[in-house]
């Protein structure tokens, strides 16, 4: 009356899910686009408390420092980048960890499936004089800068990475490599993925000229 079990034939049900980049190779490709009236900021991104009078006498005799970061705010660099920047004066060390030739000027996220972001970058310096906007999907605001730079002939290994939050705004470390070539570099940025993005920025400038 009824089939015995072992002359069932098996059934198998597959389930495939759909990968992004199946969709096309350019879909998530980032584009830019000239921003001619783009200039660069002059905003200070990081603010320093109202100094106590001990804290004022000190700055009046403190000329140099053995680390020039953890004597503007109070906290250490890190190890290898200390001992290069031993006793440098302020502007001589934003001078040489933060060229200001690139900057990314503003930086906006909207989250996307999967993990990932949808970024809107404001950048100077890029391409020549002009400004640059680009758009950009990546899982975060370093792979997103670190192909904006690839595309534009500046890659950037990240060996090291460091981030500290100083009062209203965040500062990021990075010890970063290009073939044989290898650089310390500071960004600055009101948060902390436009502090990574401007670290880059700043090891691009020293990697590439």
């Amino acid at each position: 009356m009824f089939e015995s079990q072992d002359n069932r034939m098996p059934t198998t049900t597959m389930i495939r899910f759909a990968r992004p980049e199946e969709a096309g190779p350019t879909r998530n490709a980032p584009t830019y686009t000239d921003q001619p009236g783009l200039r660069r900021s002059t905003a200070v991104t990081y603010r320093e408390g109202n100094p106590t009078r001990i804290e004022k006498r000190r700055q009046r005799t403190r000329v140099f420092s053995e680390d020039p970061f953890r004597a503007r705010f109070g906290k250490r660099l890190p190890t290898g980048m200390r001992q290069e920047a031993r006793g440098m004066e302020w502007r001589k060390f934003i001078a040489t960890y933060a060229p200001s030739a690139l900057r990314v000027e503003s930086m906006t996220a909207t989250r996307r499936a999967a993990g990932r972001k949808s970024y809107e970058l404001s950048i100077t310096g890029l391409r020549g004089n002009t400004g640059t906007r680009v758009s950009i999907t990546a899982m975060g605001a370093s792979s997103a800068m670190t192909q904006i730079l690839a595309d534009h002939g500046r890659r950037v290994e990240v060996l090291e990475f460091h981030q500290y939050d100083i009062f209203e705004a965040t500062v990021t470390f990075i010890f970063a490599q290009h073939e044989t070539k290898k650089i310390w570099a500071v960004g600055f940025g009101a948060d902390r993925d436009l502090s990574i993005a401007n670290a880059l920025a700043s090891a691009a400038g020293r990697l590439h000229g």
